[in-house]
């Protein structure tokens, strides 16, 4: 007979605390969750460009990696010292020291170390590797120094100051794992030091043969031993349609593991998945929309669920339907004018024509969505409602092309500005806000023009373009796509970017928080775009599972393992 088995009051201090070290009481023994998962299994390294096709790797890794900087239920970013610190140690050049703790260890004994981080760097500066950070802010990355094999401590300059320093760095692989699938035998200590040497001597070589194996170390042929882990979980069996973990019974880490088992299972469809979780075969699933297979789908499906046997959330993907403003193009840049307000007041008169609610509306016919006031909180954070209230983001929240056409004649064109739109004519959203925007453009004073297509990289590359109208990451508490400013659809100027975030960039963790609502302000006062709505997930999950928690930030099923509930099998 079955037992449930009811999580202590301990526990719940500890979900989202991420100061104290977990009880090992904390593991229910013979208890297991099983998640369902879509796609194909290529590799666990969530780093790597080609595992983001899917979830996989990435909910897999909640499970078995820490990070030094972890989000909250409420969305609130916490230091997690139990893996390590991150600290500005110099502001010129711009140098941040990250330190790991003695708790912080590899599932095989050895611990997490210098050499660890010295190959995240390495891999988001080159190509090769196949890294999802290549081309971000950690690609402009210098190691200070050489890295000492077995340190906990490393230091990394960058050439400006950036925004997101606690959360710039990932370590998703045990280096000393790749260096020995790279060639370079030995034990770990020596295997750490031929990686050393690579980096340091900027071998061609060897850095190649460390890319290659940075990236196909970690697929269903690779030896079990390579899974090393330094999470809540242990990976103990690998195959193309499965994965099998293990919790770490006595994890000092900042989340311990409550499900003695966790089972991956892979589908290849998403109805395949869904039956599972119906048929009790499954008891999460976070499906991932496509093209092919839109979020109003989803929903479709999720509906004919049994609601007696299987439950139903809707959290945010981490992203939202955004309108954002080219500061670098030619109508929205104060560089085009003589005047620094001209452009300004553009914008601002751009921004009140914006359609939100009736857009907002036409979206809710197909999906669950969330009203997205902010650029930067997603509505879990418990922050949000004071954020969207004092934020400025209310003077948008209906179309008014009557103070749109005041505004922009009170700029003094002797000319109609041009807007040219850009959009993907396949993004069905999109494609219906473009319709509704075009609507009143001429009794505001603008002409649109519609620089759209099926592929519409070529013209955002070349910055051919007003408006860009489609789905975008919100910037998010740990400023994970804070450089999107920058290098995304806003397209702002360096020395902007830097005055705009200076404030956070410096901030310490008491006052992160109120420096993050400035700047929220900050950038509706400059009017770079209005977010519209966070595009939402479905999380379905079967009612054996109790206090699941979904992420507040992104679409993942294993987020919040820490606060599962669950039967004993015996």
């Amino acid at each position: 007979m079955k037992r449930f088995v009811s999580l202590a009051v301990g526990l719940s201090l500890i979900a989202f605390s991420l100061t104290g070290c977990a009880s090992p009481s904390s593991v229910i023994p013979n208890t297991h969750v099983t998640i369902a998962e879509v796609g194909t299994f290529t590799t666990l390294n969530a780093d790597v460009a080609a595992a983001s096709v899917n979830k996989i790797a990435s909910d897999i890794s909640a499970l078995t990696l820490q990070n030094f900087y972890e989000v909250n239920q409420d969305g609130e970013l916490v230091a997690n010292k139990t893996f390590g610190t991150v600290k500005v140690t110099k502001q010129e050049p711009f140098t941040v020291t990250f330190t790991l703790a003695k708790t912080a260890l590899w599932s095989d004994g050895s611990s997490v170390d210098a050499t660890d981080i010295a190959l995240a760097v390495t891999a988001a500066k080159h190509q090769s590797f196949g890294s999802t950070k290549f081309g971000s802010t950690l690609s402009s990355a210098a190691i200070v120094g050489q890295p000492k094999p077995g340190a906990n401590e490393l230091s990394v300059s960058f050439p400006n100051p950036i925004a997101n320093w606690r959360t710039v760095l990932k370590i998703s692989a045990a280096a000393h794992v790749v260096g020995k699938a790279a060639g370079i035998t030995g034990n770990v200590a020596t295997v750490r030091s031929g990686i050393v040497a690579a980096i340091s001597a900027k071998d061609e070589k060897q850095l190649a043969k460390l890319a290659l194996a940075y990236s196909e170390s970690f697929s269903p042929s690779s030896e079990i031993t390579n899974f090393v882990t330094n999470g809540a979980y242990t990976i103990t069996k690998v195959s193309a349609s499965a994965i099998e973990l293990d919790a770490v019974r006595e994890f000092a880490g900042s989340h311990s593991a409550v499900a003695a088992k966790v089972f991956v299972n892979l589908f290849t469809d998403n109805t395949s998945a869904f039956k599972a979780v119906a048929t009790a075969k499954a008891d999460l699933f976070a499906p991932l929309a496509t093209l092919n297979e839109p979020q109003s789908d989803l929903v479709n499906q999720s509906q004919t669920l049994d609601a007696k046997k299987v439950k139903v959330l809707a959290p945010t993907s981490g992203q939202s339907e955004q309108f954002l403003l080219n500061l670098s193009g030619i109508t929205f840049s104060d560089a085009t004018y003589n005047s620094p307000d001209t452009a300004g007041i553009l914008r601002q008169a751009f921004l009140n024509m914006v359609p939100k609610a009736r857009a907002n509306d036409f979206a809710a016919l197909t999906q669950v969505i969330t009203r997205s006031d902010s650029f930067i909180y997603s509505s879990a954070s418990k922050n949000y409602s004071a954020v969207s209230a004092s934020n400025g983001s209310a003077n948008y929240l209906l179309q008014d092309v009557e103070k749109a056409s005041e505004l922009v004649a009170s700029a003094k064109l002797s000319f109609v500005p041009v807007v040219k739109v850009l959009f993907d004519t396949d993004d069905q959203a999109a494609v219906a806000e473009w319709t509704l925007l075009s609507d009143h453009a001429s009794n505001a004073g603008f002409r649109l023009t519609n620089v759209s297509s099926e592929d519409p990289s070529q013209r955002y590359n070349n910055n051919g373009y007003d408006v860009f109208i489609g789905k975008a990451p919100q910037m998010g508490v740990g400023f994970g796509s804070i450089q999107q400013l920058v290098s995304g659809p806003n397209r702002m100027p360096q020395e902007q970017f830097l005055g705009l975030t200076a404030d956070v960039i410096a901030a310490d963790s008491k006052s992160l928080d109120s420096k993050l609502q400035a700047l929220d302000q900050k950038l509706f006062e400059i009017g770079i775009g209005l977010p519209m709505y966070q595009v939402p997930t479905l999380l379905v999950y079967n009612q054996r599972i109790k206090g699941l928690v979904a992420d507040p930030t992104a679409n993942n099923s294993t987020w919040g393992y820490w606060t599962w509930q669950v039967s004993s099998d015996k």
